[in-house]
């Protein structure tokens, strides 16, 4: 569950803004066991269909559907629990959410088989995650959204997108043997990073032109340690091992999200 570092901050940013700041109490802990439900789902649901493909990845070896630790259909079983879960949260907190999940579970569902589609699965990986912006903002205000709503979409969308071309570089050889699309399959690692780093870009400038929405020196104050993380990690990558590149990659993603969701609730309660 520790991806959830990816999604969380951006989840709870967009509730923030529907609430101007401040989330009644018991709405932050439903809106936070669906994200983790969620997140645990669009997992379990990940990897039960792409067993096929993990048992024969050496990177993958220890993971428990691989090993045996967890069979099929104890997976199944829970990733049916958390669906339960999920959906039953949501009901909690309004109609409009309730009537949208399934459209979220038919995206956790089609997530891991567009890997075997189209080498573009980064970017849908990456809507599918933002995704959940829409459902924070609509879990307290089932109304249209505005415009920022859309644009943290955009950005985190690239944002996910670039970073998950990183982590697919330590497996290339396999994904290609094994009739996998991604970037790195497509165009090598060279001209992936270089994607990577265009789709980047345009987290950048969409995170930039949501500073002009919020007017806000708190979140511009953010805004510039997340620019230079981008940068570090597109620096720090250049020279690393495949064994190393996820380290690369984890650890300062792991803090943008949480960068950005200061920046946003100073920016609203200031």
């Amino acid at each position: 569950m520790e991806h959830t570092v990816f999604d969380l901050p951006f989840i709870f940013a967009g509730a923030l803004i529907a609430s101007n700041g401040i989330i009644e109490m018991y709405k932050f802990f439903i809106i936070l066991f669906v994200a983790i439900s969620a997140r645990g789902a669009a997992m379990s649901i990940n990897r039960i269909l792409g067993l096929k493909y993990d048992i024969t990845n050496p990177r993958k070896r220890n993971w428990a559907l691989v090993t045996g630790e967890i069979n099929l259909r104890q997976a199944i079983a829970f990733t049916l629990m958390l669906v339960f879960i999920f959906e039953g949260l949501t009901y909690l907190l309004n109609n409009l959410v309730f009537m949208l999940s399934p459209i979220v579970l038919i995206f956790f569902i089609a997530d891991p088989l567009m890997k075997r589609v189209t080498s573009l699965r980064h970017l849908f990986m990456g809507f599918t995650i933002g995704l959940g912006i829409i459902g924070g903002y609509l879990a307290v205000n089932p109304n249209f959204p505005p415009a920022i709503i859309y644009l943290m979409v955009a950005g985190s969308t690239f944002w996910i997108a670039g970073f998950d071309i990183i982590y697919t570089i330590p497996d290339e050889v396999y994904d290609k043997k094994n009739g996998l699309k991604t970037i790195i399959v497509k165009y090598g690692v060279k001209k992936g990073l270089i994607i990577s780093w265009v789709f980047h870009i345009f987290t950048i400038i969409f995170f930039i032109y949501i500073a002009f929405i919020v007017h806000s020196i708190y979140y511009i104050l953010a805004l510039i340690p997340i620019i230079i993380l981008i940068l570090y990690e597109h620096v720090a990558i250049h020279g690393t091992t495949p064994e190393n590149v996820r380290k690369v990659f984890f650890n300062p993603n792991s803090i943008i999200g949480f960068l950005f969701l200061i920046g946003i609730y100073i920016s609203l309660v200031a």
